[in-house]
């Protein structure tokens, strides 16, 4: 028996008291609402996004360590400029000061990165030391202020004794943050992530059991002291509303992630585009060259009106997502896409043309897909038109069924069989005949 490509396995998470669930091609949740879909959907998004960006989130994070850092480089950056005459120096340290802050997110070693924050800070201290000797009164101005700074970076009691000690417990501050960083780089601990979790859910809740599966090798468990690098899976996208574009400070991370990249330029993959313009919304995403922002995107209607796609419906901007993930080459074989309710705001029958590009995009560029759905019509079209299309031996099923305990749910493997999900359904048609009649 093949292994499953990805398989992942958590439990004791939120209202999820069980869930083992393959991701192959398309994966199709259902259940009723507080079941946990949704937070399985945003365990899978901050996995990926963590293990596969985790040198940026690391380097994301020491920049945030660095913050007094940096304002302790400004603040005496400030009293050199007013204080020493020779423009030259001052507008050389300008530009080493620049470039420090410009390299923190390069691809560069960490190491070498390390250096240039040492460098700067021995050159202020030189500059100062110079500067001090030919005006005095510069180092009783601020020596005093500069050591109740440090006093407050470095988190102690002891001030030091001079304006030496400063600069040097400053560099000794920045060596041991780097090395930190460099150490988790290299080491990839678990912690990470978990710390990643702690801020998204607000109540802190992690799984009691969480671990990932690639071809039956564990990768991730959060009782593993380290996270693998996975192949299968290399960007994860989340989708929970199409009224996510352009909202700014949105306090959604995966939003402000998911504005950032429709905004990413390409010109791929245009035959899927094409298909949603010219069968489905009789229009496409269109935005001028030059730098842009989300309020840029238009909406260009076949008969040639044009509108901001903030003003648009609400369906049409479900699939210009797609369409700007598709043209700007987001999409791949190494792509998992997670869509919450993706038939929210759709038409009955852009329900299934939404299923039908679903279904073509794992079909042709290989994209995986883990789908959360209340409606029997997405259900329904995934599983018909996947067969059609010769791909539904990718495509499996899950019922989050109630497990006897008060408000948790097991997440039921149904394989390719759907008939259990309609029987869901049903319930709503007995709550009718109980109201109604």
């Amino acid at each position: 028996m093949t292994p499953s490509n990805i398989r992942i396995k958590t439990e004791g998470f939120r209202a999820v008291n069980s869930a083992d669930i393959i991701i192959d091609g398309i994966t199709v949740v259902a259940g009723e609402n507080g079941c946990g879909k949704s937070s399985i959907s945003k365990l899978l998004y901050f996995l990926y996004k963590t293990v596969n960006n985790y040198d940026l989130l690391v380097k994301e994070r020491l920049l945030i360590n660095l913050r007094g850092v940096t304002r302790f480089i400004d603040i005496v950056q400030q009293d050199l400029r007013l204080n020493v005459k020779d423009r030259n120096v001052r507008e050389e340290l300008r530009k080493e000061i620049s470039e420090l802050r410009r390299e923190i997110y390069s691809t560069e070693y960490l190491e070498d990165e390390l250096q240039k924050w040492l460098n700067v800070v021995e050159r202020l201290e030189e500059i100062y030391n110079s500067s001090s000797a030919e005006n005095p009164n510069l180092s009783s101005q601020t020596s005093i202020r500069l050591k109740y700074i440090t006093k407050d970076i470095l988190k102690t009691e002891d001030e030091g004794n001079d304006i030496g000690s400063s600069f040097s417990k400053i560099r000794g501050f920045i060596e041991n943050r780097f090395k930190q960083a460099i150490s988790k780089i290299k080491s990839r601990p678990t912690s990470l992530f978990v710390e990643e979790l702690k801020s998204v859910f607000s109540d802190g809740d992690l799984p009691k059991k969480f671990e990932v599966l690639e071809y039956d090798d564990l990768i991730v468990s959060l009782d593993s002291t380290y996270l693998s690098i996975p192949y299968s899976i290399q960007n994860a996208i989340y989708v929970d509303t199409p009224m996510m574009i352009s909202v700014d400070d949105s306090h959604n991370e995966h939003w402000d992630d998911l504005n950032q990249l429709l905004l990413q330029r390409g010109n791929t993959n245009n035959k899927f585009s094409e298909l949603i313009n010219k069968e489905i919304t009789q229009g496409d995403v269109v935005v001028d060259d030059g730098i842009y922002t989300a309020d840029d995107f238009k909406f260009k209607r076949s008969d040639g009106a044009t509108f901001n796609l903030l003003d648009v419906a609400t369906g049409i901007k479900s699939f210009s997502i797609l369409q700007m993930l598709i043209k700007n080459g987001s999409l791949s074989d190494k792509t998992l896409l997670i869509i919450d309710e993706p038939e929210s705001n759709l038409h009955p029958q852009w329900i299934i043309e939404y299923a039908r590009i679903i279904v073509l995009l794992n079909k042709e560029l290989g994209v995986k897909f883990f789908l959360a759905t209340h409606n029997p019509d997405m259900v329904s079209a995934i599983r018909y038109i996947s067969e059609k299309q010769g791909v539904l031996d990718s495509v499996n099923f899950y019922l989050a069924e109630k497990s006897g305990q008060p408000f948790k749910y097991n997440y039921n493997y149904l394989g390719k069989e759907i008939d259990a999900i309609f029987g869901s359904f049903n319930i709503a048609i007995d709550r009718i005949n109980k109201y109604g009649i």
